[in-house]
């Protein structure tokens, strides 16, 4: 197009009036935007101006550009341009030039003669996805090992007590977890206030005399569910205090399902995955119970009411006592591993008649553990007669793997699968303290033996792997508690807890102030008694320390002759002391008065007529006393001739 064209002319030339339309608007008051418009660009125009400026600088012209090698961008195709001479200086003396295409505006000059060091620039050929994988070269050709998935390059140690550690769970969020032992205590550790020292929060007995069995927390942590030896189990809260126990059931009954709960032992708890509030339980009275929060009565203070029953039986139809139960992941099956060696499933809902998968010779003896693989379609079992077996839901006549040889002493011996289900481990433990226990890991596949953690002089009796927090719970005989960890892979738990500073005993930087009473606690306010027995008063002080008690307080001085039975003491006055004597004299009197009898006829007279204590209703009706009429010198004087006779009354001749 050609720059003759007149539209092309006279478009530049509106902008220009319109602003001076503007300012003569301003000055005559009227507001600066009333008579503005729209500014027109003209691309033509524009593009003109633009080729006239590549001509004048020497610029290659677009269509050039299309011809010439260049480097392609995300937002489209440039070219290199022709570097100055001054540029190729600093290219010769060891400066590419690319470095200072990208950095000649970011950059100082270098001073003449830099050489910069080369060790220090990145090799374009090793991309960024590389350093990343820099970690795992070594395992480029066969994968990551499922060994480097074990979060046990570090370890952290607590203690529960001296006895071997009986139950062992994690809280599903991972803040908490619990521990219980055979010194029938219960304990919770709370990693958020837990510090170096490796103390717990938590210490309770949930039932006097019975071991602690198994422990489990509800989905939200709010309850803490204990299995002991007893009948009963205990429902705690998050301050550690009973709020609820279930019912005790009948144990002289037959039928197991009239009872309302269990009668012997209680071996293990879980809670339901999924519903809220319900929790299972198996005891050795043969029967796995179903429980529900719901059914609390506040009245009673406990569950009064089991919510369904399951009965274990063994192949000739008598009684099998469960020893181990749990819910599936996806919460549709029930497991239980019975003394006999079975195990039996059952499916989640109104009737548990018939199970869904039974195995009647799983194990040669009592089963210690039964868990579900994350997909719910596998089973591990670990039994007393020292083996480790995988079985499938689709087949029930033979286990996948298995695994013989290791030692299981303890009826409790846990077993379970990784987060993602490539590895399953158990421990070991013996009675033998000279045979150390193990914490074996083995591939789910094949159960080949991947990793293992020795403890000498001890066994591994309770294990548990917390999906989340990628840690491992290992409770051993001694009473001690170890958890498995790794800085890299683990998050939170354990590891802000070895970090944090043990907190500073503040008891001797407090100032002791004087003891405050208020007005009525003083000694002059205290309730009086004439008897001793009155209980001892104390005032705790902020130092715990016991107040000595208070003494008796002063008598309150008598208005008027008496108060409270005392009789108000004479006087100074002379008035005083002369009434004092002449009433002493007067009862010193009347005390040395030999004839009771004169003394009492003394005021027969004024009796008689002015009765005081006689009321009047029996003045008429009241008998006239009879007096004796000898005197007491008669009588003396009887007795005397008495006294001269010598021989005894019986004795003494009749007179006619």
């Amino acid at each position: 197009m050609s720059q003759d064209n007149p539209t092309n002319a006279e478009q530049p030339v509106k902008p220009a009036e319109s602003e001076s339309k503007e300012e003569q608007s301003s000055d005559d008051g009227k507001g600066k935007n009333s008579e503005k418009k729209a500014r027109v660009f003209d691309l033509t125009e524009m593009l003109e101006l633009s080729k006239k400026t590549i001509e004048e600088r020497g610029l290659p012209k677009p269509e050039e550009v299309n011809d010439s090698p260049s480097t392609s961008s995300g937002f489209g195709t440039f070219s290199k341009p022709e570097k100055a001479s001054s540029d190729n200086k600093q290219a010769e003396s060891g400066v590419s030039s690319g470095m200072e295409d990208d950095e000649d505006d970011m950059m100082v000059m270098l001073p003449p003669g830099f050489k910069p060091d080369q060790s220090v620039f990145a090799d374009s050929s090793k991309s960024a996805e590389d350093d990343d994988d820099s970690d795992f070269d070594e395992y480029e050709g066969d994968g990551i090992p499922t060994v480097a998935l074990i979060p046990s390059s570090m370890e952290a140690n607590l203690s529960h007590g001296s006895k071997p550690v009986s139950a062992l769970r994690f809280e599903p969020a991972g803040v908490r977890f619990a521990s219980g032992g055979l010194d029938y205590m219960a304990k919770v550790f709370d990693f958020q206030k837990m510090d170096m020292s490796m103390n717990c929060d938590k210490e309770v007995m949930p039932a006097e005399s019975h071991i602690v069995n198994d422990v489990a927390f509800s989905g939200n942590g709010d309850t803490l569910a204990v299995a002991t030896g007893g009948a009963q189990l205990r429902l705690l809260d998050r301050k550690g205090k009973q709020w609820t126990e279930t019912v005790r059931g009948d144990q002289y009954l037959v039928d197991l399902s009239n009872t309302k709960g269990h009668t012997a032992a209680v071996n293990a708890v879980r809670f339901h995955p999924l519903v809220k509030g319900e929790f299972l339980s198996c005891s050795d009275d043969g029967t796995l119970r179903i429980w529900r929060l719901e059914d609390y009565k506040e009245i009673t203070k406990c569950i009064n009411k089991h919510f369904k029953v399951i009965k274990t039986k063994t192949a000739n139809g008598k009684r099998a006592m469960p020893q181990t139960c749990c819910y599936s992941n996806d919460g549709k099956l029930i497991a239980a591993g019975c003394d006999d060696g079975s195990i039996q499933v059952w499916k989640h809902g109104n009737f548990y008649v018939n199970t869904s998968y039974l195995v009647r010779t799983a194990h040669r003896g009592p089963i210690t553990c039964i868990c579900f693989s994350p997909d719910s379609k596998l089973i591990l079992s670990r039994g007393l007669d020292d083996s480790l077996k995988l079985w499938s839901l689709s087949n029930a006549k033979k286990p996948l793997q298995e695994k013989f040889n290791l030692e299981n002493g303890f009826k409790g011996t846990d077993c379970g699968f990784s987060p993602r289900g490539e590895l399953v481990f158990t421990g070991t433990s013996s009675p033998n303290s000279q045979i150390p226990g193990q914490l074996l890991f083995f591939n789910t596949e094949n159960f080949d033996l991947v990793y293992k953690i020795d403890f000498p002089g001890v066994s591994c009796t309770r294990i548990d792997w917390h999906p989340k927090l990628n840690q491992i719970l290992v409770g051993l005989s001694d009473g001690s508690i170890k958890i498995l960890y790794d800085e890299k892979m683990s998050v939170r738990g354990v590891i802000g807890c070895v970090k944090r500073p043990i907190k500073r005993s503040r008891r001797e930087e407090v100032i002791k102030e004087e003891m405050v009473l208020s007005p009525l606690a003083l000694e002059m306010f205290q309730p009086r008694r004439e008897d001793d027995e009155e209980k001892e008063k104390y005032l705790r002080m902020k130092d715990n320390q016991l107040r000595p008690a208070f003494r008796k307080p002063a008598d309150v001085p008598i208005d008027g002759p008496s108060a409270n039975g005392r009789v108000k003491d004479s006087g100074s006055t002379l008035h005083s002391y002369l009434a004092k004597q002449i009433g002493t004299q007067r009862n010193k009197e009347f005390l040395e008065d030999s004839d009771v009898r004169a003394s009492i006829l003394r005021h027969a007279e004024d009796a008689a007529k002015n009765p005081m204590w006689i009321d009047k209703a029996y003045k008429k009706n009241q008998p006239v006393p009879i007096f004796q009429d000898k005197t007491t010198e008669d009588e003396e004087e009887e007795g005397d001739d008495e006294e001269k006779t010598t021989e005894p009354v019986f004795k003494k001749p009749r007179t006619k």
